[in-house]
């Protein structure tokens, strides 16, 4: 395990850790500065493939988590990648000048191969490098990772749209016990998921303040 200076797009130079196992995820929270236990949301979903339809209720979703995140104090795990949700909450962090950790959890061949300007959001303030050669290696990392930053904290998983690699991502929330919560009229996967004892359906047309407070009493 090791730290290394990322430079991003706009000269932006942000911190990451390389980990290998499971008992790398503590002291790489501490290398990076980021004090926990504390409540953790995994965001996870459309990446490629939104359609255009679906862009304005993704947007909306994408808006409640991040003042979710900061109203409690929240660290966000997702992807990490210049795509859909992921660049979407970068974007609402900056945008308001949130002060929340956006951590992306992001396979480590994927910036040896291409120059991590190219593929890593600018908004995010710190990446977890994991091992893994393709889509979908950060999977079962991020659901480890949330579980050990949270710790005696309550953690949730938010799915919206989203892929077959969402669904992957909403199964291993599952295995580690963490309650997802569907934001359902946001497309594809959110609006198809089979809803079973710890996912449960939000309606992305209620207002967003009403969802916000629904989603504070799961993380209080």
């Amino acid at each position: 395990m090791f730290v290394r200076q990322i430079p991003l797009k706009n000269g932006v130079l942000t911190h990451g850790v390389n980990i290998s196992e499971d008992d790398d995820i503590p002291t790489a929270l501490i290398e990076l500065g980021i004090p926990y236990p504390r409540t953790v949301i995994v965001l996870v979903g459309g990446a490629g493939g939104i359609g255009f339809l679906d862009k304005a209720p993704m947007r909306k979703a994408v808006g409640i988590v991040a003042r979710l995140a900061e109203k409690t104090n929240s660290i966000v795990l997702d992807g990490g990648t210049q795509a859909g949700i992921m660049t979407e909450i970068g974007k609402q962090r900056k945008r308001n000048k949130f002060s929340f950790p956006l951590i992306g959890v992001v396979f480590d061949n994927l910036i040896m191969e291409e120059e991590a300007a190219s593929i890593l959001d600018a908004n995010h303030t710190h990446f977890l490098l994991i091992p893994g050669d393709d889509w979908g290696a950060e999977s079962s990392w991020i659901a480890k990772i949330a579980t050990v930053a949270a710790g005696s904290m309550k953690s949730i998983t938010v799915l919206i749209n989203g892929g077959d690699i969402s669904r992957s991502d909403v199964e291993y929330s599952l295995l580690e016990n963490r309650p997802t919560y569907v934001m359902r009229g946001t497309g594809r996967l959110a609006d198809d998921i089979t809803l079973t004892g710890n996912v449960a359906p939000i309606d992305i047309t209620n207002k967003s303040a009403d969802i916000l407070k629904v989603l504070e009493k799961k993380l209080l």
